[in-house]
């Protein structure tokens, strides 16, 4: 069955997170939270992951370090989510023609925007208003906080995300 945001979250959420906002690698655009697209980081949790709005739509990509986690999680208002998925779901699983060089690569269209299920299927990471969310893909763990390379996360099951991101 299809994911639907409600009304009311469609009018809360802000215009703040929208489409392509992060630019290209070689032509970035904002800068907010301290990021810039394509960045790459000494000390990662996140290698090349995409990083995407509610809405599904991508806003850009790069590794990103605690202290991006912590400051992004701070940056946010209320209502706004920062979702992360890892570099296979956001970009190789996209590929239609595969070249040595990434930027060179064929990808589908709907790259840029594979919409709130897709998003919500494949989530890594969920980023609220000083919050951290792991979502624990294999369904493993419980759901705890736990410290990982000095900040705080909670880990979700894909369920409890699904309705983070929907809610």
């Amino acid at each position: 069955m299809p994911v639907k945001l409600g009304r009311s979250l469609q009018r809360r959420l802000t215009m703040r997170l929208t489409k392509g906002m992060y630019g290209r690698e070689f032509k970035p655009e904002s800068e907010l939270f301290g990021i810039r697209c394509g960045q790459i980081r000494a000390r990662t949790i996140v290698h090349n992951g995409g990083w995407y709005n509610q809405r599904g739509e991508k806003l850009g990509w790069g590794d990103l370090s605690p202290e991006d986690f912590q400051r992004i999680s701070d940056g946010l208002e209320n209502g706004e989510l920062f979702i992360v998925l890892y570099e296979s779901d956001s970009f190789w699983s996209f590929v239609t023609k595969p070249v040595i060089i990434g930027s060179r690569t064929t990808v589908r269209p709907d790259v840029e925007a594979p919409g709130v299920e897709y998003v919500v299927e494949k989530c890594g990471y969920v980023i609220a208003k000083n919050r951290l969310y792991y979502v624990d893909r294999y369904e493993s763990s419980r759901e705890e906080t736990f410290e990982w390379y000095g900040v705080q996360f909670t880990a979700l099951k894909r369920e409890a995300a699904k309705a983070l991101i929907v809610s």
